[in-house]
């Protein structure tokens, strides 16, 4: 198993965005729905491995989390917009700390990024940042956790608590990628080693 933990700091928390203008009406929710797509298609394909969390931190009750388990879903297709159609389902109405299956295979809390962290404390989790360990030189644990920001990157808080669970920091180079290919160059890197 696969999982990713995305922080998406401007993301918004409830329904109250456009599919059709997801990266101002959403807080970059086009982002979130990105990541997620790279995170569990392959061309022709879903994968059955994967775990993604996403830490939506943006108004108006910041934080909620998705949870999306690929092997429960269904009828979910890889495009921003359909994928936006679900989230924005997923956000409509109340949500708990509990986890609550809002559809197939997607759940809801309102757990923080610190909390999610703890709750996968126990895996090999690795932080992804411009200033870590060349990626090149490291093969990942089977069953990894990736934590990765968005856009806007992590705050030094998050980053320090997460550091205390971590394994290491891992690096795809000085230059800034999209977090949506970050995931795909990760997914290459544990389809390579069987992983």
């Amino acid at each position: 198993m696969r999982t990713f933990v995305l922080l998406a700091r401007k993301a918004r928390t409830d329904d109250k965005f456009s599919l059709d203008d997801l990266p101002s009406s959403g807080g970059r929710m086009d982002v979130v729905a990105r990541c997620i797509s790279s995170a569990l298609f392959i061309s022709h394909a879903m994968r059955k491995d994967v775990v993604f969390y996403a830490v939506l931190c943006g108004p108006p009750n910041s934080p909620v989390t998705l949870k999306i388990i690929s092997s429960e879903l269904a009828g979910v297709r890889p495009d921003e917009r359909s994928i936006g159609g679900q989230i924005k389902s997923a956000l409509s109405g109340p949500v708990s700390k509990d986890w609550e299956e809002k559809q197939q295979g997607i759940y809801v809390s309102t757990k923080s990024f610190q909390e999610i962290i703890r709750e996968l404390k126990d895996n090999s989790i690795y932080v992804l940042h411009e200033k870590g360990e060349p990626i090149e030189q490291t093969i990942p644990d089977p069953d990894p956790v990736f934590v990765l920001g968005d856009q806007v990157g992590m705050p030094a808080n998050d980053e320090a608590f997460v550091m205390r669970y971590a394994k290491k920091k891992l690096s795809l180079g000085s230059t800034p990628y999209l977090a949506s290919s970050v995931i795909n160059v990760l997914h290459w890197i544990a389809d390579r080693n069987g992983l």
